[in-house]
């Protein structure tokens, strides 16, 4: 009778903590999802590096997740390039202050006549992404890549900022040796690149047009 007793009431604690348990199971998911939400919410272009270079267990971090972005399908069509070294860096710079000469520009791209002007904000690293010209969807493929890199790389706590303005220029006839150094194959050419590194500033949020966002029901 005793020994009945003892396991009807271990049975009841059984039972009364398996609501508990799924309390938690819930707020772990609920923190999960909050945190990714929060990520998208928070991310920011960044103009301004500190020299510290993005390490490689870092970059194996954001290539990952930038592989793993969805694409028409699942065809891939991208190539991705992440330089880091220096005397590259700063020919491709130079590349473009040579196309810029003369030229009106819009945003930072405007201020190319400053000294010590970098196109990539001086980031230590530059990600370049190419797209393949003979798919139609590689554009809007490369941009869901884009955007997998820029919220993983601020996932980890590192700044980006995409680069159009680069684009036309390493897209040049005249660049071409540039694609080669970077291993881009024949009937690729450059869809965006990104600047990386650790953020040297803490942009504030600038107004989202939100009335451009309808819900028809």
């Amino acid at each position: 009778m005793q020994r009945h007793f003892f396991v009807v009431i271990i049975m009841l604690l059984i039972i009364a903590c398996q609501p508990t348990i799924t309390q938690k199971q819930d707020v772990s998911e609920t923190t999960k999802r909050n945190v990714i939400i929060d990520n998208m919410l928070t991310r920011r272009a960044i103009r301004k590096y500190t020299d510290q270079q993005v390490s490689k267990e870092q970059l194996d971090t954001i290539l990952k997740c930038a592989i793993y972005a969805p694409s028409a399908l699942n065809r891939q069509p991208w190539q991705v390039r992440v330089i880091q070294n220096k005397k590259l860096l700063d020919e491709i710079n130079q590349r473009f202050l040579n196309f810029a000469e003369g030229k009106e520009f819009q945003g930072s791209a405007s201020r190319y006549r400053e000294p010590g002007f970098s196109i990539f904000h001086n980031s230590p690293s530059l990600i370049v992404i190419a797209r393949d010209v003979n798919i139609g969807t590689s554009t809007l493929d490369c941009g869901i890549i884009l955007q997998n890199i820029l919220l993983s790389a601020h996932g980890i706590g590192l700044g980006t900022c995409p680069i159009g303005s680069l684009v036309p220029v390493l897209n040049l006839p005249e660049n071409k040796d540039i694609l080669e150094q970077l291993d881009i194959p024949e009937g690729y050419e450059v869809a965006i690149n990104v600047s990386l590194g650790y953020a040297d500033e803490k942009p504030v949020t600038k107004k989202r047009f939100e009335n451009r966002v309808k819900i028809i029901e």
